[in-house]
């Protein structure tokens, strides 16, 4: 009878552990673990963007109007698709412009031409850094060229005014850094060549021109 009591001893310790673990509350469950979304450059998107442009007319109008100068600021639309690191798109963009040049040809001579407006229809190639893309791009690239003639041999002054729509290409360079899944910010440099064209035909100063022009721009785009 004396060996019993060491044992029933132990059977109530046992049992009083597991009556006060029963007790205790229970651990909660860790909460179930998602990983982040990996991200793409792939889809749609729409932007703005603006810049300055530099560079000059050529053929006759180097003489006619000079270098060239101004500013532009207009939209951008495109659509992405990356596989891998590389990353291919198709971009097109309108811009509202003010490059202009002047000069005075003759004594009494006064001209100007002034691009009014550019639009561009590009593609792009590109590798990207996880969230930041270095891309090349090139394409077709129009722009509404005005040319302006003041003769003041003629009495109080011949005004001659006419307008172009010429055409060319653009190439050029960029890094695009997504700030967020949705917007991206960019920085950019395109070089444009357009022309040439005839301006102030029938008169004895008709010229052919064309215009060279170099675009540094920034942009910001949505991502749909």
């Amino acid at each position: 009878m004396k060996r019993i009591a060491p044992i029933t001893g132990i059977a109530l310790s046992l049992f009083t552990a597991s009556a006060f673990a029963a007790d205790l509350p229970m651990r909660d469950q860790a909460p179930p673990f998602y990983p982040a979304p990996i991200f793409t450059w792939t889809g749609l998107y729409a932007g703005i963007n603006g810049g300055l442009s530099f560079g000059g007319f050529t053929n006759g109008g180097s003489s006619f109007f000079g270098s060239s100068g101004g500013g532009m600021v207009g939209g951008t639309v495109g659509y992405n698709f990356q596989g891998g690191p590389l990353v291919v798109g198709v971009e097109a963009d309108i811009d509202w412009a003010d490059i202009n040049g002047s000069a005075s040809p003759f004594p009494a001579i006064n001209a100007q031409g002034t691009v009014n407006e550019t639009n561009t229809v590009r593609a792009r190639l590109g590798y990207s850094f996880d969230r930041a893309l270095v891309y090349a791009t090139g394409g077709w690239a129009g722009a509404s060229v005005s040319g302006n003639l003041t003769n003041f041999l003629t009495g109080p002054g011949l005004i001659i005014n006419q307008s172009h729509y010429m055409n060319g290409y653009a190439v050029g360079a960029g890094i695009e850094y997504s700030i967020t899944p949705r917007v991206s910010v960019k920085a950019e440099y395109l070089f444009t060549s357009l022309g040439p064209n005839t301006y102030f035909g029938g008169t004895w100063n008709s010229i052919n021109s064309g215009v060279n022009f170099s675009t540094v721009r920034a942009g910001i785009n949505y991502h749909f």
